[in-house]
């Protein structure tokens, strides 16, 4: 009997020191959209197929004279760093109203593009600096 009291004891004695500490950090995880440009549509079908139906990996074309395709990738935050040199800007925006309001505002030569992705959010995805081929085209009609 002494035995079970003293084995019960020292297995609550073992097991309190466990409850009282939380083994998950649980720190939440925030992600973020990185814009990748390509020159072709074999880099942005690659780009889609080693993602191997990632449903946070969205390629679409941008109407423009040197990138005509984007690869949208959605990261955790802090995984990757985005070059200072990439030609396209990504807000992610949660209301589509809102991103339909400050799409209107970003001029044609910017090739600006909205995609709603599966997590609610809507992009907002625009060059930083104007496409020259695009002002001249705007230009001569």
């Amino acid at each position: 009997m002494f035995k079970r009291v003293f084995a019960s004891a020292v297995l609550a004695l073992a097991v309190t020191p466990l409850l009282g500490q939380n083994v998950c950090p649980c720190i939440p995880i925030s992600h973020q959209w990185i814009v990748t440009a390509c020159e072709t549509w074999n880099c942005a079908m690659s780009a889609m197929v080693l993602a191997n139906g990632d449903p946070y990996v969205v390629s679409a074309p941008t109407g423009g004279s040197q990138f005509k395709w984007i690869v949208a990738r959605r990261v955790v935050a802090g995984t990757a760093t985005v070059s200072p040199d990439d030609p396209f800007v990504v807000d992610s925006i949660p209301n589509a109203s809102d991103a339909a309001t400050r799409f209107s505002t970003i001029p044609p030569e910017n090739l600006p593009i909205i995609i709603t992705t599966v997590d609610g959010d809507s992009l907002l995805i625009r060059l930083k600096e104007p496409d020259q081929q695009s002002r001249r085209r705007a230009a001569g009609h």
